[in-house]
């Protein structure tokens, strides 16, 4: 009986180890591929030049290199057919902006065939295209924003306009309060601080009256998702544009994916828990708050703002392609 028992145990500890080296194996080559995701995201009203316009979506590098000089990640980027360049931030491990910390975002600009169009919104790490005095932007480009512009990114500190055959589109970066600010701000201090921003300024209202009152495609392009719990009300409220489709990054997925369940965290303050056990809905993918399309990215990185949790499991990194289309 007794050998039967230690057989038992040497047999679960055996097969735990297997098991375990079976994870980190797999994570490992997990870790360093990357999938395409495609979605087809219908728009009322979107112009007949826009059908079948595709975004490459890439964000939350976070640093992570993918073969020598990107070539890996390269080889399938130029592989894909799309229109234009979606960068949607935290392409650094750490909140740096030198050229040498952004090697590995840079190098991927360079080796992209299709650059005709580009364009680019900063994250909460580096690098930082734009100037901020307090956290508010000053409309200035930094050195990497100059840089990033000299290889023809468009750093999309306003809106801006997508063009075809005479019709287009919005790009529009975020005028208003982002998630991260309300975790900080009332509304009133969050309305002031905006009256401050010498890049906005006297311009911010010109912007709002001149989009809301606009009848083309507004696509808002941002790091940050919107709030999953605010209602369309809420939203203009706090001044939020009546977006088409909002395009962005930061969930990662959940980073730390739990098979046939999904993301035990998202770093949304608004979200049920504070971020715990989130709806899996708005964790990634489309997704629909209140009316508004939401398109978030897992991106293709990992935080280090946990140090021993700097990986992704059972989270493929992604690139992502979305495709408009006026059709159902």
């Amino acid at each position: 009986m007794k050998r039967y028992k230690f057989f038992n145990i040497k047999t679960f500890f055996f097969i735990t180890i297997c098991f375990g080296v079976i994870i980190i194996a797999y994570n490992y080559w997990d870790n360093n591929r990357v999938i395409v995701k495609n979605e087809k995201i219908v728009i009322q009203n979107l112009p007949e030049e826009f059908e079948g316009f595709t975004f490459l979506q890439i964000s939350d590098l976070h640093g992570k290199k993918f073969g020598s000089n990107q070539d890996k990640l390269l080889r399938l980027i130029n592989s894909l057919n799309y229109d234009c360049v979606l960068f949607t931030g935290d392409m650094n491990k750490y909140e740096i902006s030198d050229a040498t910390s952004s090697e590995a975002v840079l190098d991927i600009i360079k080796g992209i065939n299709n650059n005709t169009l580009m364009y680019w919104v900063d994250g909460n790490t580096g690098p930082f295209a734009c100037e901020t005095i307090d956290g508010s932007y000053t409309g200035e480009l930094t050195e990497i924003g100059n840089k990033l512009e000299s290889m023809g990114v468009n750093v999309l500190l306003l809106p801006e306009k997508i063009e075809k055959n005479g019709e287009y589109i919005w790009l529009v970066p975020e005028l208003c309060r982002t998630e991260l600010e309300m975790q900080y701000f009332s509304i009133d201090e969050m309305n002031e601080q905006y009256k401050k921003i010498s890049m906005f300024g006297k311009n911010l209202e010109k912007w709002y009256e001149q989009l809301n009152g606009n009848k083309k495609i507004k696509i808002r392009v941002n790091h940050f998702p919107l709030q999953a719990n605010l209602s369309n009300g809420e939203r203009k409220d706090l001044g939020y544009l009546d977006y088409d489709l909002s395009i962005s990054g930061h969930y990662h997925g959940g980073q730390i994916r739990i098979p046939f369940y999904g993301a035990l965290y998202i770093p949304s303050p608004t979200s049920g828990m504070n971020g715990y056990f989130p709806r899996q809905e708005e964790v990634e993918g489309l997704n629909n708050i209140d009316g508004l399309q939401q398109y978030v990215s897992a991106g293709l990185g990992a935080s280090a703002s946990i140090s021993f949790l700097n990986f992704r499991l059972f989270n493929s990194p992604e690139i992502n392609l979305i495709t408009l289309s006026g059709n159902k």
